[in-house]
């Protein structure tokens, strides 16, 4: 993408927050609903309709209600999916398209954070696994390569970043998923991973995993992942701020996105322009948003798209 196109994007982005809810949707559009919630609301696209997920408001700090929905409309609407699951205050859930509906994964907030994982189409949750050992501190990322295989990354008591493939071929007979080829790296985090599949055409790294990383300037780190346990690819980000919340990663209009909020409560948008170091660094801009935690973007080929709470703590939903 051209600095030209990406500044005109970014000025519609903050014409659209300034408008407010858009009643009509149309090419870029920023709608702020009448959902709470808190943590990184997480997007994912599968036909025609828009799926959300997010920690609701009701409940207890340590068990909110995981809302999961869908929309037609850009988020004017949203369609609860039923369910009666839970997450942490702060956290959420992660989100991967296969075409028809959604995966999505979650720390339990009523078992001691433990990794769990299903499937909806919309009707309610199917194949609903729960990890046994498996605890994830924050809310996990998924993404999916193009050979269809979908992967999973997490942050475990330790602060440990881990990934794995998540195998769902036995929910077809009625089985439940499977974690296979868990890999644990030495970077720590200290809130929700990203990650993406870079099929953008113009670095092709794979498996692109983003993290607060906690240190001393609040950076955001970025690395590739190849299935050892060292990132190659590694870049930062922490001007003009760092953060310490969950940062977002897309891929599209051949490009790598990077969005998070920044420590003085603004929402950034980077880009990788066909390389990583230090590329994002070098086209960061901010979009003229505030966000009270961090930055959902779907996980692949919608790289603008995003979705955050609000100062006031209400569910925003951008969308060109």
């Amino acid at each position: 993408m051209s600095p030209s196109r990406f500044l005109r994007l970014l000025g519609a982005a903050a014409a659209a927050v300034m408008t407010g809810v858009c009643l009509v949707p149309s090419a870029a559009s920023a709608v702020t609903t009448g959902h709470t919630g808190s943590g990184r609301p997480a997007l994912a696209f599968a036909g025609s309709r828009l799926y959300v997920a997010w920690a609701g408001s009701s409940g207890t700090a340590a068990a909110k209600e995981l809302v999961v929905g869908y929309s037609t409309s850009q988020g004017l609407r949203i369609t609860k999916v039923p369910n009666t699951e839970r997450v942490p205050y702060g956290e959420g859930a992660a989100l991967s398209s296969d075409g028809t509906g959604v995966y999505l994964a979650w720390p339990s907030g009523s078992a001691g954070d433990t990794l769990v994982a299903a499937y909806t189409s919309g009707p309610g949750l199917t194949c609903r696994t729960a990890f046994t050992g498996v605890v994830t501190t924050h809310a996990p990322a998924l993404a999916t390569d193009p050979a269809g295989a979908r992967w999973l990354a997490w942050v475990d008591p330790a602060a440990h970043l881990n990934l794995a493939r998540l195998d769902s071929s036995a929910c077809a007979i009625g089985g439940a998923m499977r974690l296979i080829g868990r890999v644990t790296l030495p970077d720590t985090s200290v809130a929700a991973p990203a990650l993406v599949y870079d099929d953008s055409g113009s670095s092709n790294l794979g498996l692109v995993l983003a993290y607060a990383s906690g240190d001393a300037i609040h950076s955001v780190k970025i690395g590739s992942f190849d299935g050892s346990a060292t990132l190659t690819h590694r870049a930062q980000v922490a001007t003009p701020v760092g953060s310490t919340d969950a940062p977002g990663l897309s891929s599209g209009n051949s490009d790598l996105y990077l969005s998070y909020r920044g420590t003085d409560g603004n929402v950034y948008l980077a880009y990788s322009e066909g390389c990583l170091t230090p590329c994002f660094d070098q086209h960061e801009s901010p979009t003229g948003e505030q966000a009270s935690a961090g930055i959902g973007l779907p996980s692949a080929d919608f790289g603008l798209d995003r979705s955050f709470f609000d100062p006031t703590g209400h569910l925003v939903i951008w969308s060109l």
